[in-house]
């Protein structure tokens, strides 16, 4: 690892020859370990040194494709290629310190792709469909859709958990923590629009918004509840407005590194991202050449439509005064009380 460090980042040398130059000793109850093989836990460098370390190899390999995330490698092409790269993984990442978990390892193919290389046999067989990459699902099937329940599940009993506290801390946990950026990682990774589930994921929303305020929610008031604070809503937001936009702003915003990883493969456009975007622009007009990378953009038109909808069912001055007070600048900043110099 120190090699490579000086080899390939030498201005980062000293500083990791000062930490990992000796063994470190970690302290376990009455029991000394000596670690020295790779970083350590914590090391906020760690990641970069352990990718810089393998680059080299994954670098070597002849496969069409190849990328790897940590020590998470991906390989795809003819057979033998990449039978050929998983052979010198083995050979090389025993210099490195590093060995193959075969238990771990998956072989992504069709049923009837006849495989002869015993190390490739030993693999779990994935069918294509049932693929996932880092955690997120590449196509709709039974890995989407237990994704999805699994979601499903942990919301509603979080849901169940958060009437039993104090309503503001509540509302708070689910809009930071239970709601939409607990599945945000789904929703830009798989192709999850129009997915059964997230009307279900909506619905677990709604009634805990309703439990939270003590409350019935009409549907006007429940698109209201799902706006952004600053137009007058709770930022509860509704996974299945957000599924496309979270989907098009994660695609555009990689279709670079998209290129530089396909760029040994035979590419063709993602019928998801195509998709998703002819019926974006048909209800909210095309978008430029250069497609923009930020949420924001492909979530504001969506928001305005909302928050139009509610304004036309506003049917008096009270109602409308309470929604003008809710989306003021600056109404939904959080206060807290401030004790008095005086109180004892």
């Amino acid at each position: 690892m120190l090699h490579s460090v000086r080899s390939r980042i030498p201005e980062l040398y000293a500083f990791c020859h000062s930490a990992y130059r000796q063994p470190s000793l970690l302290f376990f109850g009455p029991y000394i370990v000596s670690s020295q093989e790779g970083v350590q836990q914590g090391d906020p460098i760690g990641p970069l040194l352990f990718c810089n370390t393998v680059q080299p190899l994954i670098s070597s390999l002849q496969a069409e494709l190849k990328l790897g995330y940590l020590d998470d490698v991906t390989l795809g092409g003819q057979v033998e290629m990449v039978a050929s790269d998983v052979a010198e993984i083995v050979r090389a990442g025993s210099d490195l310190g590093l060995s193959l978990k075969v238990d771990k390892c998956e072989l992504i193919a069709h049923s009837d792709l006849q495989v002869n290389d015993t190390l490739l046999q030993s693999f779990t067989r994935v069918e294509i469909s049932n693929t996932t990459l880092l955690g997120a699902p590449l196509f709709p099937g039974p890995v989407l859709d237990s994704a999805w329940d699994k979601r499903c599940e942990n919301l509603a009993r979080a849901v169940d958990r958060l009437s039993t506290i104090n309503s503001q801390d509540g509302l708070i946990l689910l809009r930071s923590s239970f709601s939409a950026p607990k599945v945000f990682h789904l929703l830009r990774c798989s192709p999850s629009v129009s997915h059964p589930s997230l009307a279900t994921f909506d619905a677990l929303l709604r009634r805990s918004i309703q439990q939270i305020t003590n409350c019935c929610l009409s549907d006007s008031q429940w698109i209201q509840a799902s706006l952004p604070v600053r137009d007058g809503g709770l930022d509860v937001r509704r996974v299945s407005q957000l599924a496309s936009l979270a989907f098009l702003a994660s695609a555009a915003s990689t279709l670079s590194i998209q290129d530089d990883i396909l760029n040994d493969c035979i590419k063709s456009d993602s019928e998801f991202f195509q998709r998703y975007l002819s019926a974006w622009s048909a209800t909210f007009g095309d978008v430029q050449d250069t497609l923009p990378t930020k949420q924001p953009f492909w979530d504001l038109p969506g928001v305005l439509e909302d928050k139009a909808l509610v304004e036309a069912i506003l049917n008096s001055m009270h109602l409308w005064a309470s929604f003008l007070a809710a989306s003021t600048h600056h109404s939904g900043d959080d206060c807290l009380p401030c004790p008095s110099p005086h109180s004892v």
